[in-house]
């Protein structure tokens, strides 16, 4: 019964309805949002079916996280043991099957083949040595031989399977065992992995410390953001260094178990100095909304009129990007002016605000998936193996007599060009 069962799950049918199903769930998941919180999903997908609301049966098969679900897992397990069978039952018999050397000696042997020769007599001599110039192996047995070439291609589906196995695999460890976080953090703040959205069952989040010394970004000509970057720093036990880089996006910062890339990047306030009368100065640090909008990023805030006397009770603080630089309205929404960094505000009598510092901050994802090596391990093998399968398996028989010659050929590959050498072969070495 054992046996029965993987053979079962050595058919190809099988493989290719599992994998037809994994490409069906792999398609839902690309167009149903995953990892989204529960109100987003009540809110999208509020519509009833049977009198179940959607968004109900999303989370019941796990729609939501369909990558990490019990059953896609076992859908990949399926597909792996599949492989595996079909490599360990089929393929490496057919394998051990093509390195045996075995002869042609009757007649209707030769009528199956593709190409056949027909003639009186042959140079076996030159002809043998032409083979091996071609890079043919010989065998030779009295009045016949054997050649083949191109025994290497046989292998390319094994590890075309080999391959696959190892990017299941490299997706399951990755699932069970990675985690992703997602961080908004101050510049010159320390901070630890805890915004965690995405871990695995058998995850450990690491107890790493770091610290972002410094964000900032550069803009083209009209005004868009070019590229942001981050200089963030790893840090052990007693505070101290180990590791400095300035990411960017598309350029992260690699560690040993996790990656951190440049994702965002935010304003979480404004930081004012108040100088009164008396030169004596308060320090103050203004929170900040963020609007959205589709275009661009803008935040918002007000900051009160001390002067009871002006018509001004409060002014509107407006903020378009990350280059220190503010934009002052009234209440009635009328432009004043922009400041700068260091710029006063407004003065009152002999007294007035300072606008010291814009508090940004970056946007950090912290990734952490043990089977990525695997996953790439797998693809360069799957690519070496593509180009293995190009390469054409090639058998030659002879059989002769004292007045008759009979030869033939087959090839499952390169057809044509197996045809024309064939054809060079009889014109040269059959009479």
């Amino acid at each position: 019964m054992i046996k029965s069962f993987f053979k079962y799950l050595a058919n190809l049918k099988l493989a290719i309805v599992i994998l037809l199903v994994i490409a069906i769930v792999t398609s839902i998941g690309s167009i149903i949002e995953q990892n989204k919180d529960v109100q987003f999903y009540q809110n999208t997908y509020s519509a009833e079916i049977f009198g179940t609301s959607f968004w109900k049966i999303l989370l019941f098969f796990g729609l939501n996280n369909v990558y990490s679900t019990w059953w896609f897992l076992l859908l990949l397990s399926l597909l792996g043991l599949s492989l595996a069978c079909c490599t360990i039952l089929q393929q490496l018999p057919t394998l051990k099957f093509s390195r045996r050397y075995y002869f042609y000696k009757r007649l209707n042997q030769y009528n199956k083949l593709t190409f056949k020769i027909n003639a009186t007599k042959v140079f076996p001599s030159h002809l043998s040595y032409t083979l091996v110039n071609k890079q043919y192996s010989i065998f030779q047995q009295s009045n016949s031989f054997y050649a083949y070439k191109g025994l290497i291609s046989r292998v390319g589906p094994i590890i075309v399977h080999l391959s696959i196995i190892c990017i299941l695999l490299g997706s399951m460890l990755g699932a069970l065992n990675g985690f992703n976080s997602q961080e908004l953090i101050p510049k010159t703040e320390v901070f630890h992995i805890q915004n965690v959205i995405k871990n695995g069952v058998f995850s450990s989040i690491p107890q790493k410390t770091f610290r972002v010394n410094d964000f900032w970004s550069i803009y083209t000509s009209n005004g868009l953001i070019k590229q942001f970057y981050t200089d963030i720093s790893v840090l052990n036990g007693i505070g101290s260094e180990t590791q400095r880089k300035t990411i960017s996006v598309n350029n992260p910062l690699l560690l040993k178990d996790i990656i951190i890339y440049q994702t965002d990047w935010g304003i979480l306030g404004l930081r004012l100095k108040y100088t009164k009368k008396d030169n004596s100065e308060i320090t103050l640090q203004l929170p900040i909304s963020k609007i959205n909008s589709s275009n661009q990023k803008v935040w918002i805030s007000s900051l009160p009129n001390p002067n009871k006397k002006s018509s001004i009770r409060s002014l509107i603080v407006l903020i378009k990007d990350n280059r220190g630089q503010v934009s002052l309205y009234n209440n009635e929404g009328k432009f004043i002016k922009n400041v700068n960094i260091g710029d006063n505000i407004y003065n009152i009598d002999l007294s007035y605000f300072n606008l010291t510092d814009i508090i940004s901050s970056t946007g950090i994802q912290i990734k952490s998936d043990p089977g990525i090596k695997l996953i790439y391990f797998g693809f360069l093998f799957l690519m070496l193996s593509s180009l293995i399968s190009y390469i054409s398996f090639s058998e030659f028989w002879l059989l002769y007599f004292p007045m008759k010659v009979i030869s033939g050929g087959k090839t499952n590959r390169a057809k044509v060009k197996f045809n024309l050498e064939f054809l060079k072969f009889k014109q040269s070495f059959f009479k």
